[in-house]
């Protein structure tokens, strides 16, 4: 089978293959308009980025963002300019200046000006149901407007209609990748002021300075998007987008045979049918993308035996990492030994290779910690995950019972499961992170900075010196020292101090029709969400 590598590469279509002839041939009314259809297995609940954590699909395509991320051939990314046309960062890291870029408007003809920009920020703040105060709390007063203590915010200054600046209260090497995230996205504050409540659900009173405009939105029907006719840059190729719902991964398997989705995304389908079907009769249509995501098994070190690292070695030692890839996801994926995913900033091979599958050593350290005869240990699941994520705690399991360890598998519904891991009692679960920015302090500081992090995630990692140099590498300006500080943190936590177990880093799979796609650029970090204004249509 040939692959289309793609850590993120735009991918050129094959000649015109027989594999679409018939059913997924193009009707002349879609070639004519240039629609683009796309299946999602369930639907959005708000477009207002504000509210949501996850339905980033539609406000990547109707907003814009300061800054973007660019995919590079070599599947490395970088920060590229969008809304700004210039930018300059004091010698301390602390202020950085900004210009727009002159003449961009909101769908609706009014201009975008410093004050939108700053309104948005005030209100990511401030808004009482803001779930997106995270990245950017950096801002020299975002936490007291959080905390309701002011209503502007400080670390903000509007200089002109196209000049502004934003003070951190502390150096941010990763500040201008979070402003590239779909939290960031930039709204009309005229626009968000007079929709009100309806700012996020009605489509008309919904508006953005980006490539599309929402049509239509039927509730757990279908979203239609149209090329917005005052967008600043290049017209949007796809001039319609019909994101269609297929709740069954059976429908919209069908779907795409029948010719009525024009990109598959894998992980809505059976992983059976995707090998059976998928890379055998549609081999060349298929882009791999790569997932900037690091799965991992977690060992709350507040449960005995697991605050004792000989035992978390034993664990990390006897999961064997490659045959779960291979069994689960078709080996589409790469065992990683660390924290931060392959291909992201702050992977190193020097921290790679090091942890082998190797049962008999797990049982000898086992002996050694006087555990010998094994221990009961619960698995955690959340009973809504999928099956591929049942089949992988089943072998996590049968491989720790193979050494002793009485590991058996208890589900919780998925409310039940979150309240438990963020207690900090949960025993042991396994999850995926993915990177909302291209940095190491996105996975390291979540789960490592502080005993609070630690709680959340059911770990309660105990070294609070490294937990504060984990919290204060961000602050390094020099880049050099704070990428080789990142590596040592991460050697020292999963290599030395085995806090957790590192699984691997998936691929993520699409099938393209391209009798209609010309290029199709994934999401950097292999998100199902993708903006389709990277779509170039034939």
């Amino acid at each position: 089978m040939r692959k289309r590598l793609v850590a993120a590469l735009l991918v050129t279509a094959m000649a015109a293959g027989s594999l679409f002839a018939g059913a997924m041939t193009a009707s002349a009314e879609d070639a004519e308009e240039k629609v683009l259809r796309i299946g999602w297995n369930s639907d959005m609940q708000t477009m207002d980025v504000h509210k949501t954590t996850s339905n980033y699909a539609i406000p990547l395509c109707i907003f814009d963002r300061l800054f973007e991320v660019q995919l590079n051939d070599d599947g490395s990314t970088e920060i590229a300019k969008s809304l700004v046309d210039d930018y300059s960062i004091s010698e301390d890291g602390l202020t950085y200046s900004f210009t727009l870029k002159d003449g961009i408007v909101f769908s609706d003809g009014s201009a975008l000006t410093s004050e939108d920009v700053q309104y948005t920020f005030t209100r990511m703040f401030a808004l009482d149901e803001s779930v997106q105060t995270d990245f950017t709390s950096s801002i020299v007063g975002a936490q007291a407007l959080i905390d309701g203590e002011t209503e502007t915010l400080e670390g903000f200054k509007v200089i002109d209609d196209l000049n502004f600046e934003i003070t951190l209260d502390a150096p941010y090497a990763a500040f201008l990748s979070v402003l590239a995230t779909p939290t960031c996205c930039i709204f009309s504050s005229e626009n968000v002021e007079e929709a009100g409540e309806d700012f996020g659900i009605v489509p008309e009173k919904t508006i953005g300075s980006g490539p599309y405009v929402v049509a239509e939105w039927i509730p757990n029907d279908s979203v239609t998007l149209k090329a917005n006719p005052l967008y600043w840059g290049e017209p949007a190729s796809a001039s319609t987008v019909v994101c269609k719902i297929y709740p069954e991964a059976s429908s919209m398997n069908m779907a795409f045979q029948n010719g009525d989705i024009d990109i598959l995304d894998c992980d809505y389908i059976d992983s059976a049918i995707v090998d059976s079907v998928y890379k055998t009769a549609y081999a060349d249509s298929i882009v791999y993308a790569n997932r900037l995501a690091t799965s991992y098994l977690t060992m709350n070190e507040n449960v005995e035996p697991m605050n004792d690292v000989k035992v978390r070695k034993a664990i990390q030692m006897a999961i064997d990492r490659q045959s779960i890839l291979d069994a689960i996801y078709g080996g589409e994926g790469t065992v990683i030994d660390g924290i931060y995913p392959a291909g992201s900033i702050g992977f190193t091979e020097e921290n790679q290779g090091w942890l082998q599958y190797d049962p008999d050593g797990a049982k000898a350290l086992l002996e050694e910690a006087g555990y010998g005869d094994g221990f009961d240990l619960e698995i955690s699941a959340d009973a809504s995950a999928s099956s591929s994520i049942s089949n992988v705690l089943q072998i996590v399991a049968e491989n720790l019972q193979a050494i002793g360890i009485n590991a058996h598998i208890e589900n919780y519904d998925e409310a039940a499961w979150l309240t438990l891991r963020k207690s900090g009692e949960m025993p042991c679960f396994t999850a995926t992170w993915t990177l909302d920015y291209n940095d190491p302090s996105n996975i390291i500081d979540t789960f490592f900075s502080s005993p609070t992090t630690g709680t959340l995630r059911s770990l309660n990692y105990p070294d609070q010196e490294i937990m504060d140099r984990v919290s204060a590498a961000s602050a390094i300006v020099d880049e050099d020292e704070r990428l080789t500080e990142y590596a040592a943190l991460e050697k020292k936590i999963v290599e030395e101090d085995a806090a957790w177990v590192p699984l691997y880093s998936r691929a993520h799979l699409f099938v393209i029709n391209f009798d209609k796609v010309e290029h199709f650029t994934p999401h950097w970090a292999g998100y199902s969400d993708f903006n389709v204004y990277g779509v170039t249509m034939k």
